[in-house]
């Protein structure tokens, strides 16, 4: 459909681009340091007219406006392809291996704009004719003073909304990329400490007697301190049975030589490292999209299908997707799952963050932005906001996002909004080792129970109904744990 239009020529600067070129008529550079760092990599692609997310992926025509197909302004195919399900190149293992052998020494020296950075590279020449594929369907920002206006070919879609290049946000998948791999390396690390320190003492013999009841625990209460979750400190104690193993099986040359029993457990680390490949998440190229509830620019053509809850009526979806490349279960297959950041664009409360919209087990969950975390201290990140939005300064939403180990759901770890300034913010390594001891709010999924299941009654196959049976109950109380409000 691109070509047909015959607008490949279209300026590539529309929109959110490169930082320094204009993105309307005689405008100036007005990003922010993070639009600006993503727009030297071609990213974000967008601003795009919303679509919404499941409605595209499974080629949903009711969750598609015709008329926007029909205008031009959305090629399903092409943003199903290019942006929502892109065919990525996958990191080569050699680099993931180095990277995580030496990422602990650099992590004191790199910035918040690298956390969770991973390459994100599409496979050899379609990667580089995607910016030229999605141009034409590149929203124009036009500005009104500290505000722009939305267009779309001549069409007016929002007027004196908030700049996105000023207020962005950035889902940060540190945690959810590394923690499985540190946890290793702590555990691995622990062994190394202990080995060579209960043979020199002489009580290696004793240690290998106990090491399962006594070390298997102490060290998986070690990781559940640092990384706050259940099946990253268990698969992190994998090195503690590897230890006893290597111990155990190599006789009285790895009891009494504790360096070639090192050696051996290095040979299994780099196994482990093959097998942890497979299953840690790649961040996918990031999409930036202008969703309006009024107008032109309205998303759905059925009013039901739209979001009623939303209290504004513009807004900016910053849209994360991850890839993981084989599930648990079901090893052969690739996992996509979505974190979107809502940022308020009209009316006074401009530039606040409003909901976090992530997936679970195919449903979208809406957690609003008061259940993110402790009260106090969002209500500090939003003040932080509304002074940066009103100084007409520039700044970002800066989410930690992390995964379930098993079905590889986001949620959020911890959220703050970072303002720009002379330089990176020194405290952005704080913010990422702080967010160890943080973890979003968590319902009790029993009190929820008995309302699923008079729900799965009504509508049968319709809820849950797609899981295997035998993985329904988990996934009923992994669902109702997080402090969604909305369902859809």
């Amino acid at each position: 459909m691109a070509e047909a239009r015959g607008e490949t020529g279209r300026d590539r600067s529309r929109g959110v681009g490169p930082p320094g070129e204009p993105t309307g008529s005689g405008s100036a550079d007005r990003s922010g340091r993070l639009v600006a760092w993503l727009a030297e990599r071609g990213l974000p692609l967008g601003p795009l007219v919303y679509v919404d997310y499941w409605a595209n992926v499974l080629s949903l025509d009711a969750g598609v406006r015709r008329d926007h197909v029909e205008r031009g302004w959305v090629d399903p195919s092409l943003f199903r392809a290019g942006v929502h399900r892109p065919d990525l190149e996958l990191p080569r293992l050699r680099y993931y291996v180095a990277f995580l052998l030496i990422g602990p020494l650099l992590l004191p020296l790199r910035t918040f704009r690298r956390f969770g950075r991973a390459p994100i590279r599409h496979r050899r020449d379609v990667g580089d004719e995607l910016p030229d594929r999605i141009a034409p369907y590149v929203l124009d920002l036009e500005e009104r003073g500290d505000r722009v206006s939305v267009t779309r070919d001549g069409t007016t879609l929002a007027a004196d909304v908030l700049d996105p290049r000023r207020t962005a946000a950035f889902a940060s998948l540190f945690y959810a990329t590394y923690k499985l791999p540190f946890a290793t390396v702590t555990g691995i690390l622990a062994m190394a400490i202990a080995v060579p320190i209960l043979s020199e003492l002489g009580l290696l013999d004793r240690a290998i007697a106990v090491w399962l009841p006594a070390a298997v625990p102490a060290v998986a209460v070690l990781l559940f301190l640092l990384y706050r979750d259940v099946a990253t400190s268990l698969l992190g104690t994998v090195p503690v049975f590897a230890a006893w193993l290597v111990l155990l099986g190599f006789g009285d040359r790895a009891r009494s030589d504790w360096g070639f029993a090192l050696g051996a457990l290095g040979v299994l680390l780099l196994l482990a490292l093959v097998a942890d490949w497979f299953f840690v998440p790649r961040p996918v190229p990031p999409s930036l999209h202008f969703y309006t509830s009024e107008g032109d620019g309205r998303p759905f053509d059925d009013e039901s299908d739209e979001p009623w809850w939303l209290e504004g009526s513009s807004y900016w979806v910053w849209r994360y997707l991850t890839l993981v490349p084989a599930e648990l279960n079901k090893f052969w297959e690739r996992d996509w799952e979505r974190a979107e950041i809502w940022v308020r664009a009209d009316g006074p409360d401009a530039g606040r963050l409003e909901w976090v919209v992530v997936d679970a087990h195919y449903r979208e969950l809406w957690i609003p932005f008061e259940r993110l975390g402790p009260p106090e201290r969002l209500e500090r990140q939003a003040e932080v906001a509304r002074r940066t939005v009103e100084s007409d300064g520039t700044g970002f939403w800066l989410v930690e996002i992390d995964m379930n180990l098993v079905f590889h759901s986001p949620f959020v770890r911890t959220i703050s909004f970072v303002p720009d300034g002379d330089h990176v913010p020194a405290r952005s390594l704080w913010h990422v080792l702080s967010g160890l001891f943080r973890r979003g709010p968590r319902d009790d999924p029993t009190e929820y129970l008995p309302a699923l299941d008079r729900i799965r009654l009504a509508r049968g196959s319709a809820v849950l109904g797609d899981l295997p049976e035998v993985i329904v109950p988990l996934a009923a109380r992994h669902i109702l744990a997080m402090p969604w409000r909305y369902w859809r």
